[in-house]
């Protein structure tokens, strides 16, 4: 008889039943584990047990449960007890998931907006158990399940956890190529092991693009890469800050650069000082009340999408204030003087909103209903402001 048809036969015995779990399913043997599908008043449940019962397997079955089992997060798989008496003997009680694998998930014709999303639900994950002190050392695919119900991405498998009170007290048994190489040389390792296998896993995800952000996250030295989830977040959401604002920057200096010219074959007498410090003041406070308007509008989006909307509605007004207020002055000496300090302004309102807006998570990764999340697209689709979900 082989070992999957012996484990079967004993879980399927009545007394099961006895521990209040039955009709218990072979799901798969792995080199430390086994793992059950088993039912308790109506719901599944995964059951992970060892595979020979040994003292090491034991105990780093019940070493797996003492770090999961405070974890309460919504993309981690939740741990409900270990079980010292079934019949095939100390098995850890989770959640059982009905999904895929992420590398199963990949396969589909997925959206830019679904792998994002996929994405950033992982950093969460992993920016939680590193909150809580512990490294997971075995992020790959196979330890990543989305559900087949809403597409939401979970976390599985601690047997490789360890904490930062506590080395790893078993035998190397990681993916090599999602490994860190400190983890593969066995040495000791922190957060940034999983920043590593974060970025391997970029790759597998999002193929070529957000190249500069997989490739600091898999340097070989832990010191070269992102201290720690937070920081990964950051440069996650900063991602395409740098081409909006040179692209701002491009659209306003082939806007102005004409005007200069013609401004220059005109040029006449300069205005007197008092003129030229008035109509700075003036500039400054008519760019600043658009700008505060801006700014009030984008501190109350409660996502990143509807304050990209006011971030728009405010370059649109400042392009109506340079056509009324900038582009009319007639001196050539003033218009310069004029498009310099309405330039720096404007600059620095778009960073302060930008800087603001990124704060915000935005509706994809927020933990609403398909119903909500389709009617703050509608919202957005048709360019209205924020109104708050009712369910109707």
């Amino acid at each position: 008889m082989n070992t999957e048809s012996a484990i079967y036969d004993i879980v399927t015995d009545d007394v099961t039943r006895q521990e209040g779990f039955y009709d218990f399913k072979l799901l798969k043997i792995t080199s430390n584990a086994v793992l059950y599908r088993a039912s308790k008043a109506g719901k599944y449940f995964l059951v992970k047990t060892t595979k020979d019962n040994s003292e090491l397997q034991l105990r780093m079955l019940r070493r797996e449960y003492e770090l999961s089992i405070g974890c309460d997060h919504p993309h981690i798989v939740h741990i409900y007890t270990i079980e010292e008496h079934l019949p095939v003997g100390v098995g850890i009680v989770m959640e059982f998931v009905d999904g895929c694998t992420l590398a199963d998930y990949l396969q589909r014709p997925l959206t830019k907006a679904e792998r994002e999303r996929i994405f950033e639900e992982l950093l969460s994950a992993v920016g939680y158990l590193h909150k809580r002190g512990i490294v997971h050392n075995d992020l790959k695919p196979e330890n990543i399940l989305v559900t087949n119900l809403d597409n939401t991405l979970k976390i599985i498998d601690f047997g490789l956890a360890d904490s930062d009170a506590e080395f790893v007290l078993c035998k190397l048994g990681c993916t090599p190529r999602y490994a860190s190489p400190e983890l593969r040389e066995r040495g000791r390792v922190d957060a940034r092991s999983d920043i590593y296998s974060i970025g391997v896993l970029m790759h597998d995800i999002f193929g070529g693009r957000h190249r500069s952000i997989a490739k600091r996250c898999m340097r070989q030295l832990p010191d070269d890469r992102y201290e720690n989830i937070a920081a990964l977040q950051r440069a996650w959401r900063s991602r395409n800050r740098v081409w909006r604002v040179m692209l701002v920057a491009v659209a306003v200096l082939l806007f102005v650069a004409p005007m200069v010219l013609l401004w220059r074959m005109k040029m006449r007498e300069a205005e007197v000082v008092d003129v030229r410090t008035e109509l700075l003041a003036t500039i400054e406070r008519e760019v600043n009340v658009i700008y505060e308007a801006a700014a009030d509008s984008v501190s109350r989006a409660p996502y990143r999408e509807f304050a990209d909307n006011h971030i728009n509605h405010f370059a649109l007004r400042l392009a109506a204030y340079m056509n009324e207020h900038i582009i009319t002055i007639e001196s050539a000496e003033l218009n310069a003087v004029a498009v310099n300090a309405y330039t720096l302004q404007v600059n620095r309102c778009y960073e302060s909103l930008m800087e603001t807006a990124s704060l915000l998570n935005s509706i994809r990764s927020a933990d609403l209903s398909v119903e909500e999340r389709d009617f703050y697209n509608a919202l957005l689709k048709a360019q209205k402001p924020y109104l708050p979900y009712s369910g109707e």
